[in-house]
């Protein structure tokens, strides 16, 4: 049976689509299968009949008519048979099936096949035999092979040559353009079908040694169709080979580093191999350095080569790969290159040995980061640098000699640094000398500048700069001078302090007032001072904005104290202070005023204007601040006269002698106004006493007493005025320092408070005065002339507490 092309017959709409082939073959007396696919396309269950129209005679149908029944959607290919009679003549008929189906009574389709009744043609090649070839890359290969005509009658037949692989193929004989050839064989005859096939190259080690594509030969009868092949295997000889896949890019070294370059090499054969590979070095122009021969390392002025990972026991399989390396050094110069190059054969195909060029060369790169250490020299003071310490680290790739240059500074600034070169390895980090910085004297405080070092390599390139800031400090710097004070006829000193502003800023200051004396004071503020304007007379007050140079009058007053019962002096500290400087500079001016104590004031000066209420406040106070030392000092008054006159009275109770001493008491004390009575008569004496002689008296107490000593003259009167005013001045300060002290403590802590558990003591009721006999040998001193030495205390009556033995 000959190929039939089927024929689709289904249109749009249709309830059936139906296939058949176009052409049969059929020889006589033979009996051949066909077919025709029905296709359901309704939306039922359907049963086609395939029926016979017209047939000739001399051939028959089998199996039919024939019925199936599809479902919606389903394919069935109905096959049935043709016959042809043993006498039936060679001729082509035309044969007319039908398709009809139960779904639909009208439904009638007519399906035409050609059927051919031919001879039997008899052709043979002259293989029966798959057969081997043997071939070379790139070689054109001709084949041939014999055909013979067995059959009875002549046939045109046709050949057709296939292969999977793709090679290029061609006929030698007559073809025609769709790639057939044609050849007229006569019964019995024999012929020969030429054609050639080109070798492709061995190919990533395809295909492999004794491996190869498969080409198939066809032949077709023009009598029946019937078609015979022969098939061959073209095997692939064995091909040694390398191929160079890839390599590094050149490398760029520093001196005295180290590098390597990768390159990838592959088994490109289809067999498996061993590589051999080497180094060669090259000169300038390209050729082999002379004295170095190729090898897998050499030296060549003072680089060195060397290849690794180039085992040659390592067998690569087709088509595998392995990666070598190509090691370089440099030397420590700072510029050089050196050109390799990689040779490699497989082994027993040195002619096919690869090459490649690599280059390393030696690429110095120069570079550093400059840094300095502080955040700058932001308090500068003229005369006294800052110091700033700069840092560089080498971040080349060689080592340099780096040095240092000042680019630029600012006005009123200065810089200076040390002319010095430091040589530093790669990656070290060293640090120069101090930069000294320093501003111009006269210069605003806060001007601000930089000052820009550079960092030199030793070719004298910058490298790299830093910009350190830099700032004038604030200078405070007041001066006092043209100082005034004064007092007025009410007893008010006035102060006026005039101050400078000799400092290179705009600066304030802070003005505090204190007194040694709880005393009215106040500072008269200027204009645009800061004080608290619910204090009556301020005694502190802040001023700012001071311009530099200007001059500013500081007035204070001080009304000296007119209530007080001894002089004294009355000392005010003016404290200025700059609000500018961090330290808090400040400097102060102490003025003075002396003060009359009320004994010695004028009375008409001192009535006049005098505040009474404010006097009387003011004693009070006094009073109860010194309550205290008054009591102490009348306790301590008593117990010192108490000790005089006892020690008085033991004198002269021991200078009596014992035949003085009477008795007597208070009672007859007036006895000794009376008239004296006549003298009574006087005993006789009866002197029984040893008599001694006046001489021998005065002899024996001159032995024992000693010769007398003369008396010392009188102290002359000015040394003893001038003992005498030291003293008193010595008394006046210590009672004024002592009076200072508790003055202080009462501005500090307040007027201290008897407890509540003190009970007051009550005046007592004193006898009349008695008349005190004054004794010659007991004279009291005079009490002191000035009150500052000595306020006058009343003493109370102590005629009840004392002893009965005080003479009264």
């Amino acid at each position: 049976m000959a190929h039939a092309e089927a024929e689709p017959i289904a249109r749009e709409g249709d309830i059936a689509g139906i296939a058949a082939p176009s052409e049969v073959i059929v020889h006589p007396d033979e009996t051949v299968n066909t077919y025709i696919t029905l296709h359901n396309l309704a939306t039922v269950n359907q049963e086609f009949t395939i029926s016979v129209v017209s047939m000739p005679s001399m051939l028959n149908a089998e199996n039919l008519p024939l019925s199936e029944v599809l479902v919606p959607n389903h394919l069935r290919q109905m096959v049935f048979g043709i016959s042809a009679d043993m006498d039936a003549v060679f001729a082509t008929h035309q044969i007319e099936f039908s398709v009809t189906t139960d779904y639909d009574v009208n439904y009638f389709e007519s399906v035409w096949m050609n059927v051919t009744i031919a001879p039997y043609s008899n052709l043979n090649f002259g293989s029966d035999n798959t057969t081997v070839l043997t071939v070379d890359e790139l070689v054109r290969t001709g084949v041939a092979v014999n055909i013979t005509n067995n059959a009875s009658l002549p046939d045109n037949v046709t050949f057709d040559l296939y292969s999977p692989s793709g090679w290029n193929w061609g006929w030698t004989i007559e073809s025609n353009p769709e790639g057939n050839a044609f050849l007229d064989l006569d019964p019995d005859s024999l012929a020969y079908v030429y054609f050639w096939i080109d070798i492709p190259a061995v190919e990533n080690g395809m295909p492999l040694a004794g491996t190869g594509p498969r080409f198939t030969l066809t032949a077709i009868s023009g009598l029946d169709k019937a078609m015979i092949s022969w098939s061959f295997d073209l095997h692939m000889n064995e091909k040694r080979n390398v191929s160079i896949d890839e390599v590094g890019e050149d490398i760029e070294l520093a001196p005295g580093e180290d590098g390597r370059l990768l390159v990838s090499v592959r088994n490109v054969g289809n067999t498996p191999n061993r590589l051999n590979i080497t180094l060669q070095g090259l000169d300038e122009q390209g050729g082999a350095l002379e004295g170095y021969p190729a090898s897998d390392r050499f030296n060549y002025s003072g680089w060195t080569v060397a290849l690794f990972g180039g085992l040659e026991e390592v067998f690569l399989q087709p088509n595998e790969s392995r990666t070598v390396e190509i090691g370089i050094q440099s030397p420590n110069l700072f510029s050089g290159e050196l050109n390799v190059e990689l040779q490699v054969f497989a082994n027993g195909a040195q002619q096919l040995t690869k090459t490649t060029t690599v280059k390393a060369s030696i690429n110095r790169t120069t570079s550093a980061t400059l840094s300095f250490t502080q955040d700058g020299c932001l308090m500068l003071i003229s005369d006294t640098p800052c110091r700033n310490s700069l840092t560089v680290k080498n971040t080349g790739n060689s080592y340099n000699s780096f040095s240092l240059r000042i680019d630029d500074v600012s006005d009123e600034f200065t810089a200076t640094l040390a002319q010095e070169s430091i040589l530093a390895q790669v990656g070290q980090t060293k640090t120069f000398s101090d930069v000294y910085i320093n501003v111009t004297e006269g210069t605003l405080a806060f001007t601000q500048g930089e000052v820009i070092v550079e960092l030199l390599g030793d070719e004298l390139t910058v490298l790299d700069s830093v910009s350190i800031p830099v700032k004038a400090a604030p200078v405070v710097n007041w001066s006092l001078g043209n100082i005034v004070e004064d007092i007025n006829t009410k007893n008010r000193l006035s102060i006026a302090l005039q101050v400078r502003n000799d400092g290179n800023a705009i600066d304030g200051f802070v003005v505090q007032l204190q007194s040694s004396h709880l005393v009215p004071m106040g500072l008269i503020p200027p204009e645009g001072a800061v004080y608290d304007e619910d204090t009556e007379y301020p005694r502190s007050f802040q001023l700012n904005g001071v311009p530099l140079g200007s001059n500013l009058t500081i007035r204070a007053w001080v009304d000296l104290p007119t209530d007080q019962t001894s002089n004294g002096t009355v000392f005010i500290n003016t404290t200025i202070a700059s609000i500018f400087s961090s330290e808090g500079q400040m400097f102060s001016h102490t003025s003075q005023g002396d003060y009359l104590g009320t004994p010695w004031q004028d009375s008409e000066e001192n009535d006049e204007g005098r505040d009474w209420s404010q006097i009387a406040a003011t004693t009070w106070a006094y009073t109860k601040a010194w309550s205290g030392v008054i009591f102490a000092i009348i306790f301590s008054g008593l117990i010192i006269y108490k000790a005089l006159t006892d020690r008085q009275r033991r004198i002269q109770n021991d200078a009596m002698l014992p035949y003085q001493q009477v008795e007597s008491d208070a009672s007859d004390w007036m006895n000794k106004f009376q008239p004296s009575s006549p003298p009574a008569k006087e005993p006789t004496v009866v002197n029984n006493a040893p008599q001694v002689p006046k001489e021998a008296f005065e002899a024996v107490f001159r032995q024992q007493a000693g010769t007398a000593k003369p008396s010392p003259p009188p102290v002359e009167e000015g040394l003893r005025e001038a003992a005498t005013l030291v003293l008193d001045a010595r008394t006046t300060q210590a009672s004024l320092e002592k009076a200072d002290s508790l003055l202080g403590e009462i501005q500090a802590k307040g007027a201290a408070q008897p407890h509540p558990l003190n009970q007051k003591l009550e005046p007592q009721n004193h006898s009349p005065a008695l008349t005190v006999r004054q004794d010659p040998h007991n004279v009291m001193p005079a009490p002191p002339s000035k009150p500052a030495e000595m306020a006058h205390v009343p003493l109370p009556n102590l005629t009840k507490e004392v002893d009965d033995d005080l003479d009264f």
